[in-house]
């Protein structure tokens, strides 16, 4: 159920009815919390959601979702190597709203995919720009959500716009989480193949922050596979951790994929994936994300 304690300024009892259904919807079948009561919190969340669902095309037409980038580097010689598409939601009066905030509600609703197509071809447009400046070229990689798997021929948009870009497919890279992977295996399967057959890499992300595919990682078709941060941490804090996580980045790597690791703060763990022969990182330690044009300015125009 959803509580919601009537205030003094309660519209009326349409708005208070709409504001315990919203916490009703909050709560989650996979835990013990049965009930949940209507706060500031979630009245943040209300309001954002209304924002989203109502405002979500005039938002992307007025370029309101602005392009960040995070930068990969090889952990030999700390050469950039690539970067990870993210994004920033800048409203007109100038409020920053970040990912973790609205990529939840447009997941949640189905019109994330509507956000991971433009940033998609943001991404492409800023290929463009770079490839007909004469600046260097990296590899970017996009997110999509699982949402995408349950779409008819949904890789033709993308390379539509590819094509529309003049860029070429390998410099793309689509990025699903492992927890999508495994919620809709057989779907986003199909949809990752689909995706290299265009010509893009593919690659799995958060490998090890719950749900594991270690039996199905065989055949899953990906080029790289991603290290969450967390599977990180917990294996790199004592001698038998650090053993496990080496033999897993052996396995991974014998398989035949590319080994990236995520969310590398320290010095400590920068020598670790040295010695762990990973092939790329990204992390507070190396680089936040940053808009696009810095990126540009830092790592393309050199």
């Amino acid at each position: 159920m959803g509580v919601y304690a009537i205030e003094p300024g309660c519209l009326s009892a349409s708005a208070a009815i709409d504001k315990a259904n919203f916490a009703r919807k909050q709560v989650r079948s996979n835990t013990r919390v049965s009930a949940i009561q209507f706060d500031k919190k979630l009245e943040v969340k209300q309001t954002l959601t209304g924002e989203l669902l109502s405002g979500l095309p005039q938002a992307l037409e007025n370029g309101e979702f602005k392009l960040y980038l995070q930068p990969k580097f090889s952990p030999k010689d700390l050469s950039v190597i690539g970067a990870e598409a993210l994004t920033r939601w800048i409203k007109p009066d100038g409020t920053v709203v970040y990912p973790d905030q609205f990529i939840p509600i447009l997941e949640s609703t189905g019109r994330i995919v509507d956000l991971d197509l433009y940033i998609f071809e943001q991404v492409a447009q800023f290929l463009q720009r770079n490839a007909q400046a004469g600046h260097r070229l990296l590899p970017i990689a996009v997110n999509a959500s699982v949402a995408l798997a349950r779409e008819d021929a949904p890789t033709q948009e993308y390379s539509e716009i590819l094509e529309k870009h003049n860029i070429s497919a390998r410099m793309l890279e689509i990025e699903l989480t492992e927890t999508a992977v495994v919620s809709e295996y057989d779907r986003v399967k199909r949809l990752l193949s689909s995706f290299q057959s265009d010509g893009m890499q593919t690659s799995l992300d958060d490998f090890g922050a719950g749900s594991s595919l270690l039996n199905n990682i065989v055949d899953i078709p990906v080029n790289t596979i991603k290290l969450d941060k967390l599977f990180l941490t917990r294996c790199s804090s004592n001698a038998r951790g650090t053993d496990f996580l080496r033999e897993v980045v052996h396995l991974v790597k014998r398989l035949g994929y590319n080994v990236i690791c995520e969310g590398i703060e320290t010095e400590e763990q920068v020598q670790l994936l040295r010695s762990l022969d990973c092939d790329g990182a990204q992390g507070f330690w190396f680089s936040k994300a940053i808009p696009a044009e810095e990126f540009e300015r830092r790592y393309l125009c050199s």
